[in-house]
């Protein structure tokens, strides 16, 4: 007490610093956003000021302690709004690229350490052929001009939305295709192969017109910036496949249409197996790319997982188990659409295949601009003998129902849903000879065809065998997937919750997302919509100049329904889209929509 009343502007200078670290230690644990306040960081802030202001009136002499009490409330003030600003602008949306390309791109140094006779530049107009060439050939739904260098999924992605786009009778225009930037963005590392994710910053008139409805009639000009991820095996010489039809092996011509087999017709080999060139192993959008956080930043768990497997399975790599899996859960998804099990029966399992046998109505079922938003590992565990992978897939599309010439949309908009695919193999598995997604015997390298028979006719082994080839063993929803884990945690060597995709996204980021649609469903957003967005972005402290593309692409049918995984959230992500919906009157499209997302992720009324 002596000391305070002694040295009462030293008591002062204390009190505020103090104050000060506590507001600031209670704004570092507390929530990501102002929509979404979690934790009692901030609470406890609030209960200790008003203890300070209480002792500070009591114990200092007057006036000081009222000065105290207003230089310690300014301070509050002060500190909070700061705080409060900063938090409101560490969104992901605020991270989405300009096209400008990066200072240091993450992984690169380490990477031209190993491979130092890495030409960034002849990569880079590799990467420009690639994207142009890829452009033509999505415009005449012939990708045979670029199979060899792309890889087996991305292949499939291309082969579903063709298929997809057939049913609906429908063909995508692309007019003014112009690539303003290239860059590298990141290199990872994983298992015996490199990966460099780029970045293309482009511009280009996209139309999508349909036939048989034209409300499925979509797009326009757009400005965007997509990661193509690049994979090649590490120590591996190059031999340009970019530049040459010759097979970069025996250098015998290349099939004209090598279609679902990328390989050589002379010596087998397989040009977009990653050993003699960079081959296309991923295309992801910017705010998918942005916000994948598992994907991009491999934890420690499960990378010496990776090792593992790698000792007992030398080919093992995550991105090419990944692709496996996109690749066969997109020949699922056709299997569906037409109704014909053949299409998947090679590479699944017994139990899958009367799965997804029992979800065939004989019905057509079209998915409008399917996507593959992100695939990763979520877990790893083993049983007995074998390795099991469990691998997350966020998708997005437009279920369309057809009757004859009729189309009944399902979906009002693109929706976004995830599944885990449950892919297996043997421990000590032989090494494969093929890939039986891309229709060849993992045992014996033989060619193979649609078909209910599960016997390679050249070798007689099984083509579903889990001792050649990593075979889809089960398909479950998210929350089929943690019953799991919690039931049988002693099994995995590591797991993530699948919701960790979206865990950089804020409540405020899905609902501004959302609320795009929204206002876009009926093909046209009015002024006071318009501004409605504009007045939003601004209190959610959002950069204009940074979220200008998610305007063209709701406009253009582009942007996505998204919704998180809580219930809470989802029910104030839906009450905010209502809100937008009301603006200038909700539309019949509106309404539906809403109704629709209602019904689908099972918000309560």
């Amino acid at each position: 007490m002596l000391i305070k009343r002694r040295y009462p502007l030293i008591t002062l200078i204390i009190t505020v610093i103090l104050l000060t670290a506590v507001i600031l230690f209670a704004r570092a644990g507390g929530a990501g956003g102002e929509m979404d306040s979690g934790g009692g960081g901030g609470d406890d802030g609030i209960i200790y000021l008003i203890y300070l202001i209480i002792r500070l009136l009591i114990e200092l002499p007057f006036p000081l302690n009222i000065i105290s009490v207003a230089v310690v409330i300014g301070g509050f003030v002060i500190f909070s709004y700061i705080s409060k600003k900063k938090l409101k602008q560490q969104t992901i949306y605020n991270q989405l690229p300009t096209g400008e390309g990066v200072k240091k791109a993450k992984g690169y140094d380490s990477f031209i350490r190993n491979n130092p006779d890495f030409d960034e530049e002849t990569f880079k107009s590799n990467v420009m052929a690639a994207f142009l060439k890829i452009q033509e050939a999505w415009e005449k739904q012939d990708i045979s001009g670029v199979r060899k260098f792309i890889s087996d999924g991305v292949y499939q992605r291309f082969n579903t939305q063709f298929k997809m786009m057939q049913l609906l009778k429908q063909r995508n225009t692309l007019e003014d295709v112009t690539v303003m930037n290239i860059y590298i963005d990141q290199v990872d590392s994983d298992g015996l192969y490199d990966i460099i994710h780029t970045a293309i910053h482009a511009s280009i008139t996209d139309r999508f017109i349909s036939e048989m409805d034209s409300s499925l009639n979509s797009g326009g000009k757009e400005e965007f910036v997509e990661y193509w991820s690049f994979l090649k095996k590490r120590g591996k010489p190059r031999k340009d496949i970019y530049a040459t039809d010759d097979c970069p092996n025996c250098g015998a011509p290349l099939p004209e249409d090598m279609g679902e087999l990328s390989r050589c017709a002379s010596c087998g080999t397989q040009t977009n197996s990653g050993e003699y060139d960079w081959v296309l192993s991923e295309i992801t959008q910017a705010d998918d790319y942005i916000s994948s956080n598992p994907k991009l930043d491999k934890s420690p768990g499960l990378n010496e997982k990776i090792r593992n497997l790698i000792d007992e399975n030398e080919d093992f790599s995550v991105q090419l188990v990944e692709d496996k899996a996109s690749n066969g859960y997109l020949q699922i998804i056709t299997a569906l659409a037409y109704n014909d099990p053949a299409i998947l029966r090679r590479f699944v399992s017994d139990n899958v295949f009367e799965k997804v046998q029992s979800r065939m109505t004989g019905g057509t079922v079209a998915y409008n601009r399917i996507y593959l938003n992100d695939v990763y590992i979520v877990g790893v565990s083993e049983r007995g003998n074998i390795n099991d992978l469990y691998i997350a897939i966020k998708s997005s599309s437009q279920r369309v129902g057809i009757e004859g010439n009729r189309v009944n949309k399902i979906d009002p908009v693109l929706m976004s849903d995830t599944e885990i695919v449950v892919m297996s193999r043997d421990k000590k598995a032989k090494a494969s000879k093929g890939s039986i997604y891309a229709h060849i015997c993992s045992s014996c390298g033989a060619p193979v065809e649609n078909s209910l028979k599960l016997n390679c006719e050249y070798c007689g082994v099984p083509l579903n065998s889990t001792g050649n080839e990593w075979i889809i063993t089960d398909l479950m929803t998210v929350a089929e997937y943690r019953s799991l884990v919690s039931i049988n945690k002693s099994n995995f060597g590591y797991n993530i919750d699948p919701a960790a995709i979206d865990k950089l996204m804020d409540v405020r980021d899905f609902a501004f997302n959302n609320i795009m649609v929204v206002i876009a469903s009926d093909g046209q957003m009015s002024a006071e919509e318009y501004r409605f967005a504009q007045d939003l972005a601004d209190k959610w402290g959002y950069n204009t100049d940074r979220i200008g593309p998610l305007f063209g692409m709701a406009m253009s049918g582009n942007l996505v329904i998204k919704m998180p995984d809580d219930d809470k959230k989802r029910n104030k992500i839906f009450n905010l889209m209502d809100k937008a919906a009301s603006i200038d009157g909700v539309t019949v499209e509106e309404q539906n929509l809403l109704r629709n997302i209602r019904e689908q992720y099972g918000i309560s009324a």
